[in-house]
């Protein structure tokens, strides 16, 4: 009886096992031309544990299971812990490309919002927000249009190759979309809804407060979807406010402040940001 007993638990977790490769194979996180770049990954053992590892993660991860997002995303600062923060990143975002890696201390809120291309590198501490559209009945709220903004509020659309340095936060509740092949630069900020000083619509007597935490009657919000339409660069601490586009092939220099948009093939810099060159000459 305990030799059966013992031959079915053997069993249950061979297929267990099994099944969890399975899963994590046919998530597809990296591609075979990433995987061959590993020499420990050559070994069929090492590859199978791999994915077995990312189902298991990925599982714990869609049910919520209670801690596994502080395991996940700060502990195991090495090639490791990127396996296991794809696996998650996975399970919680709305797509999620091949070859992406995901650093200790990043974050994503409201991930069925957020989308991100393959190749694409987030690094440490980045902070990316998405979300509902704010309610314009408690609020009010002054609405830029942007009409190279092909998504939804409250979407984060982050396109191929794109590398978003450490300590970087994007706000993507009015929308944001980053085009393929972009570097935002470390603290960078990027917001697509934001506090001001006064009622933009129209003339009043209400002293606005810049907290969340005022009365909504009390807060005067401006919303505005950001768009780095490809091959952009936002240098070191540069803030983006909302309703901006940044034009294809634009650079934007260290420490600027873009309240407009930036045409395409550019080199701006400064508070506010303006445009000193092109950066291509015919």
């Amino acid at each position: 009886m305990e030799y059966l007993i013992s031959l079915l638990l053997t069993l249950i977790i061979i297929i267990g096992f099994v099944s969890l490769m399975l899963l994590g194979k046919r998530l597809e996180l990296f591609s075979s031309d990433h995987l061959e770049k590993s020499k420990i990954l050559k070994y069929a053992l090492i590859r199978w544990l791999m994915f077995a590892t990312i189902g298991f993660v990925y599982l714990l991860s869609k049910i919520h299971f209670p801690g596994i997002e502080t395991i996940v995303t700060y502990s195991f600062d090495n090639n490791v812990g990127n396996v296991l923060r794809a696996a998650y990143w996975k399970a919680r975002i709305h797509s999620f490309g091949k070859n992406i890696k995901v650093e200790v201390g990043a974050k994503a809120i409201y991930g069925r919002n957020i989308t991100i291309g393959d190749n694409s590198w987030i690094d440490r501490n980045v902070l990316l927000i998405a979300g509902k559209e704010i309610s314009k009945d408690k609020y009010l709220v002054y609405v830029k249009e942007n009409k190279s903004f092909k998504g939804k509020k409250g979407e984060l659309r982050i396109g191929r190759g794109c590398h978003i340095a450490p300590n970087v936060v994007i706000q993507a509740i009015g929308g944001v979309e980053i085009g393929d092949y972009t570097g935002i630069a470390s603290g960078a900020k990027i917001y697509s809804l934001s506090h001001h000083y006064r009622n933009i619509m129209q003339s009043d007597e209400v002293i606005y407060k810049f907290t969340p935490c005022a009365p909504p009657e009390e807060q005067s919000l401006i919303e505005g979807p950001v768009v780095f339409e490809g091959n952009n660069a936002l240098g070191l601490n540069s803030v983006v406010l909302p309703g901006v586009t940044i034009g294809k092939n634009s650079w934007v220099g260290v420490c600027s402040y873009v309240v407009d948009d930036i045409p395409p093939n550019s080199i701006a810099i400064g508070c506010p940001a303006k445009v000193i060159k092109k950066r291509f000459i015919n």
